[in-house]
């Protein structure tokens, strides 16, 4: 019985590998992919995208395990193809087993909105990777763009396998992962680095991945992070001084920094900040065509007390003394991080004050922590409950990932769900019709804060499930109450019953 239990999970492998589930047929083959891998040594592994300095613009990555050329051939027409010669880089490793050679490629100015096929070829023809596609994002302003956002995931993550399929199959348009990236690149020599990326690669391939760097990344001054990865505004190999970026996709601004360099003092900590100032500026002068402005940090501006209680007090507020006022300076709506294995969603909020426990025309940012994929290596409890706390998930058995959905330039949805489920656990709406600057920084901003008597204008609360574990009880619990009362409230009427007819008998 277990033998055709194995056979049937296989060929239900086999079947969604091949890209029969959901909207999206990638073209998986997986036996042609193991047999090219085992006809030669060399042959592309770790395949990934991600956007270029412009959101039509493709960054091509994969690794080989000896040197040697190659190209990407791409177009609308797999008989058509144009040639992009990739850049090789040496990863300077311990393990034998690992692959050395990494390669990047740049394919410029792409349709928005056009699917485009592609395969990786040396120089004469004898090595190739199957072929394989994916989508460039759209520019249609009148169609909402969708993003998936998790943190602090890695091999021993155990919803790892849903997460692939949910991202090749979502309909994403990009994917973004906000630091700890596999746990560790670097472990093991390099190959459980190897393993990660060869694994997420059934959807790093066709969907572009874009990454910030965590506490996880540091080792040898983020070594395998700068080599294995290529994000917008950088040279590659990315130089230890420009490990951040902004990207425009629609109407959203993404601005990703490196929270590592707050914590310990770090020499760039100075060239970050100035230039997150300037970049933050130049997207204030821009906010009719993108609007939202959301930025990404591995590590928390605010969190509550945990196992991690040093960093939710010292780390945290030495990030939040540099960037909490700029924040509400230059209008940023939303601030996403990861670090604490648990999910937290706060009110917006300034100085550790809540303006409002609603999010129609937010008056301050909001501050997200989206870490619960990393349950497995380290399990953040939650002690406390602040008043800015609008929401939050600590529970060891749920593995999460979000959903952001920007409707338009006024309206974003922003979801969370448990992993290998795909339970909704969190649905919150932002209605921001008033984009821009938050007002001038210092406690005197907290003179917006003011009791609402009249609620009649504002739309209704958010809404948002509950613990789903905590629901369920208490739905268990109403039934047997029910049930309960049920069968008393019988055996009364046959109780009265029978000494009715006891009276009548005498």
């Amino acid at each position: 019985m277990n033998l055709i239990t194995s056979l049937v999970w296989f060929i239900i492998f086999l079947f969604q590998a091949n890209g029969h589930h959901g909207h999206r047929q990638h073209g998986f083959n997986l036996a042609g992919r193991l047999a090219s891998s085992y006809n030669n040594r060399n042959n592309p592994e770790q395949i990934h995208i991600s956007l270029g300095s412009l959101p039509y613009d493709i960054v091509m990555m994969w690794s080989t395990k000896e040197e040697e050329t190659f190209y990407v051939e791409y177009g609308n027409d797999p008989k058509t193809l144009t040639r992009a010669k990739g850049a090789i880089s040496e990863l300077k490793i311990d393990s034998e087993q690992a692959a050395r050679f990494l390669h990047r490629a740049e394919l410029l100015g792409l349709k928005p909105g056009a699917r485009y096929s592609y395969r990786i070829i040396n120089g004469n023809s004898t090595v190739k990777s199957e072929t394989l596609t994916f989508e460039v994002p759209h520019n249609d302003s009148a169609k909402s763009h969708s993003f998936l956002i998790v943190a602090d995931m890695g091999m021993l993550t155990k919803a790892l396998q849903f997460l692939i399929h949910e991202a090749v199959n979502g309909e994403y348009e990009v994917v973004f992962h906000v630091g700890d990236i596999a746990y560790n690149l670097n472990s093991e020599g390099g190959s459980l680095g190897d393993h990660y990326m060869n694994r997420v690669a059934k959807f790093t391939s066709h969907v572009p991945y874009m990454t910030t760097p965590g506490d996880h990344e540091r080792f040898r001054s983020f070594y395998h992070y700068r080599y294995r990865f290529s994000m917008p505004n950088s040279p590659w190999p990315m130089k230890e001084e420009n490990l951040w970026y902004s990207i425009d996709i629609g109407h959203t601004h993404f601005i990703s920094i490196n929270t590592e360099y707050f914590l310990p003092e770090s020499e760039y900590k100075s060239h970050q900040l100035q230039w997150l100032r300037q970049d933050l500026k130049a997207a204030n002068k821009k906010r009719k065509s993108s609007p939202w402005i959301i930025v990404m940090g591995h590590k928390p501006i605010y969190c509550t007390k945990s196992v991690m209680e040093q960093e939710c007090h010292k780390e945290n507020s030495a990030i939040r003394e540099e960037l909490e006022d700029l924040f509400f300076e230059q209008g940023v709506d939303l601030y996403i991080s990861g670090h604490k294995h648990s999910y937290e969603r706060s009110w917006p909020m300034y100085l550790s004050r809540t303006f409002q426990t609603n999010y129609f025309n937010p008056m301050a940012p909001v501050y997200i922590i989206n870490g619960a994929m990393g349950y497995e290596y380290l399990f953040d409890e939650q002690k406390s409950s602040p008043y800015w706390l609008a929401f939050s998930v600590s529970d060891k058995r749920k593995e999460l990932f979000a959903r952001l959905n920007v409707i338009n330039e006024t309206h974003l949805v922003w979801t969370v769900h448990a992993a290998s489920t795909n339970e909704e656990v969190d649905y919150v709406q932002i209605i921001q019709k008033n984009h821009g600057s938050f007002g001038k920084p210092g406690v005197a901003a907290l003179d917006k804060i003011k009791p609402r008597t009249n609620r009649q204008d504002l739309p209704p609360e958010p809404f948002h499930i509950v613990d789903v574990e905590s629901q369920s009880y208490q739905s268990r619990r109403l039934i047997l109450f029910s049930a309960v009362f049920s069968l008393s409230f019988i055996l009364f009427l046959f109780l009265r019953s029978h000494k009715v007819r006891k009276v009548l008998h005498l």
